[in-house]
C-alpha cells in the first residue's frame, strides 16, 4: 500500500510537471517576441550604461587635453615673446660685433703703425748708441773687439790694465742698461752703470752675502768680479733672446753686443 501510494505520488508529480512544461511552452510560444524584446532591452541598457561611462571618460580626457593645450599655448606664447626679445638682442649684438670688428681693425692698423714707428725709433736709437759707444773689431785678431777704442777681452783678463778693463766694462754696462731701457726688456740681473765703478746685481740666486758684484778688477775680490762679468754676459744674452738672436758663446761680450746692434739696425 505504501509503495502504491508512492507510485501514485510520483505519477501525480510527473503529470504536474508535464502540465507546467506545457503551460510554459504555450506561454513562451505566445509571449516569445515580448521576452526577446525584454532581453534585447536589458542588453541595450547594459550597452548604453557602458557607452555612457565611456563617454564620461572621454569627456574627462578631452577636458584634460584642452587644459594641457591651453597650458602649452601659454608657454608657446611666452617662448615666442622670449624668442623675439632674443632676436632683438642678437641683432643688437651683431651690430655691436660689427662695430667692434671695425674698431679692432682700426686699432690693429694703429698698432702696426705704432710698431713701425717704434721699430724705426729703435733703429735710430741703436744707431746713435753705436756712435756713442762704437764697438770695433781689432784688425788681425779673431773675435777681438774694442769699445770706444778700449779693448775688452772675451775670456782671460791676465796682462790687461785693470783700470782700462774697468772703463771698458763700465762703457759696456751703460750700453746694456740703455738697450734694456729702449728695447723694453726688464733685466733679470739689473745693471748699475757708474763709469769704471759699475756693478751688477743678482736678486734671484740663493747665496749669502752681498748681492751686488763689481765690474772692475782693481781692489775687488777676483771671483766676485768674474761672476759680475758672467752676469753682464747673461744680461746681453737676455737682450739677444728678446730679439730672437742665438748666443753662440756667452763669454763673447762685445761680439754679442755688436751682433745685437747690427741686427737691430738691419731689422728696424
Amino acid at each position: 500500500m505504501k509503495l502504491d501510494k508512492v507510485e501514485k505520488s510520483i505519477l501525480d508529480a510527473e503529470s504536474h510537471r508535464h502540465k507546467k512544461e506545457l503551460e510554459i511552452s504555450n506561454f513562451l510560444l505566445s509571449h516569445g517576441h515580448a521576452l526577446k524584446s525584454l532581453i534585447r532591452t536589458q542588453q541595450e541598457n547594459v550597452w548604453l550604461d557602458y557607452q555612457r561611462a565611456a563617454l564620461a571618460t572621454e569627456r574627462n580626457r578631452l577636458e584634460n587635453t584642452r587644459h594641457r593645450r591651453d597650458e602649452l599655448s601659454s608657454k608657446l606664447e611666452l617662448r615666442r615673446v622670449e624668442l623675439n626679445v632674443a632676436k632683438e638682442k642678437l641683432q643688437h649684438g651683431l651690430a655691436a660685433l660689427d662695430n667692434h670688428k671695425l674698431e679692432i681693425d682700426r686699432r690693429r692698423r694703429v698698432e702696426r703703425e705704432v710698431a713701425g714707428e717704434i721699430s724705426a725709433q729703435r733703429k735710430r736709437i741703436c744707431g746713435d748708441l753705436e756712435k756713442i759707444y762704437p764697438i770695433e773689431a781689432i784688425v788681425g785678431r779673431t773675435l777681438a773687439f774694442s769699445i770706444r777704442g778700449i779693448e775688452l777681452p772675451n775670456t782671460s783678463y791676465d796682462g790687461y790694465d785693470e783700470d782700462m778693463l774697468g772703463t771698458a766694462l763700465g762703457y759696456t754696462a751703460h750700453l746694456v742698461y740703455l738697450l734694456s731701457f729702449y728695447l723694453g726688456v726688464k733685466l733679470r740681473y739689473p745693471v748699475y752703470p757708474s763709469g769704471n765703478q759699475s756693478y751688477i746685481e743678482d736678486p734671484v740666486s740663493v747665496f749669502q752675502g752681498s748681492r751686488t758684484f763689481p765690474l772692475w778688477p782693481r781692489g775687488s775680490v777676483y771671483y766676485r768680479f768674474e761672476y759680475g762679468v758672467f752676469l753682464l754676459n747673461k744680461s746681453i744674452e737676455q737682450l739677444m733672446n728678446s730679439q730672437s738672436l742665438l748666443v753662440i758663446d756667452l763669454r763673447h761680450t762685445l761680439p754679442n753686443l755688436k751682433c745685437l746692434l747690427l741686427s737691430m739696425e738691419s731689422n728696424g
